[in-house]
């Protein structure tokens, strides 16, 4: 407790400007190993803020890691699924183009939306006070995000054709990394659900309304979450 710490750069330029905050107001600080704790403001400069320690926080442990698939959408809608995915708990996001996606991004403008869309995930991160910040990746091929994909433990499909199976049904709850694979405005192709299958993808439904592409994926992953944290309570009563 008490440790000195400068924060710089546009966490600073955040401190001062946006929160327009001032010494002895409280914020909270993550360091390198993504260590939670409260600071409190001693001093404010052109260039740095600096603060003082007052209290540590043990992370609480998440039941599993979520990474969103999402096939891209069009116009600016991607920029609100990684928000608000951001917000509700997503650990890493994976831009796909499918079969139905109707963006064209040529490849020099693929890794400038990429760095616009890692810096919402960063901007989200702070507004949600998430320890870690959600890594998004480059843009994926069909092909790249299937090889992709067969590194995790378990792969969750929405796909509004599915009317029965709801995510609770075929959740793993040992799972550590879980894959959630959501289509564009036009859905996935019968084709594309058929090679997740074969990958041992489980196919759900988000319930019986048709939602909005950029509805789709924070819900997705909120009842995951949800659903995950609620085996894990369940399984510590029961002692397993």
């Amino acid at each position: 407790m008490g440790k000195a710490i400068d924060i710089t750069g546009s966490d600073a330029k955040h401190i001062k400007d946006v929160l327009r905050l001032g010494v002895g107001d409280i914020i909270e600080v993550v360091d390198s190993g993504g260590n939670l704790a409260d600071a409190e403001i001693t001093a404010i400069y052109s260039d740095r803020v600096s603060a003082k320690v007052i209290k540590s926080h043990v992370p609480r442990e998440e039941p599993g890691k979520i990474f969103l698939f999402q096939a891209l959408p069009k116009a600016s809608k991607m920029d609100s699924i990684i928000r608000q995915s951001t917000e509700v708990g997503v650990y890493g996001i994976f831009p796909v183009m499918t079969e139905r996606v109707v963006v064209k991004l040529e490849p020099d403008k693929q890794a400038k939306k990429v760095e616009r869309w890692q810096r919402i995930a960063n901007e989200a991160s702070k507004q949600s006070h998430r320890v870690s910040v959600p890594r998004v990746s480059q843009v994926l091929t069909w092909q790249e995000a299937l090889q992709t994909l067969k590194s995790f433990d378990q792969i969750i499909v929405f796909w509004e054709v599915e009317r029965e199976r709801l995510p609770y049904e075929v959740i793993n709850a040992k799972a550590e990394k879980i894959a959630l694979v959501i289509g564009p405005e036009g859905g996935l192709s019968q084709s594309e659900v058929s090679d997740l299958k074969e990958l041992g993808a489980e196919v759900v439904t988000l319930g019986e309304s048709i939602l909005r592409v950029e509805t789709a994926a924070p819900i997705a992953i909120a009842l995951v979450l949800y659903d995950l944290r609620r085996m894990r309570v369940r399984g510590l009563e029961h002692g397993t």
